[in-house]
This record gives C-alpha cells, structure tokens and sequence, in this order.
C-alpha cells in the first residue's frame, strides 16, 4: 500500500528529519528540531503512522511506543 499524500509542513519536515538522523525518531527529537511541544510531535508522529510513513517501536516493557521508524518503502514511493 502506498502512504498517503503529506499535507502539513510539519509532516514534511518530520520525514526529512528522520532522513538526517539515520536512526529512528523519538517524540524529543522533533520537538527540539520544530520548537513545537510534546503533544503536538506526538500526534503529528502518530498521524504519520496512520498514514505509512512511520511504524511505531515499543520500549522494552511494551507498554508505551517510545520511537517511530521511518519506512523505507514508504520513501521510495511516497518522495
């Protein structure tokens, strides 16, 4: 399934900041890069995934999603 259109600079800049840092990216990492608060990199973050962009990646309890991987076929696609 190919990732749905990017609308929001946000999102675009999420992507690419994710393209930079090489590793998968943590709610922190946007917030510093944007200047934006931690709820608004979440649910940017989590809009993202619902789209195909990222794939959340859970800590070691389980419990709360602690990164989100870019998806590589999602940027072959999608850029």
């Amino acid at each position: 399934s190919t990732p749905t259109c990017l609308k929001s600079v946000t999102e675009r800049e999420c992507i690419r900041l994710a393209c930079t840092l090489a590793r998968p990216l943590r709610p922190i990492d946007l917030e510093n890069h944007l200047c934006i608060n931690h709820r608004t990199a979440v649910r940017t973050l989590h809009s993202l995934c619902a789209k195909g962009w990222f794939t959340p990646v859970t800590g070691p309890e389980g419990k709360h999603i602690v990164r989100y991987e870019l998806q590589r076929s999602a940027v072959t696609q999608g850029l």
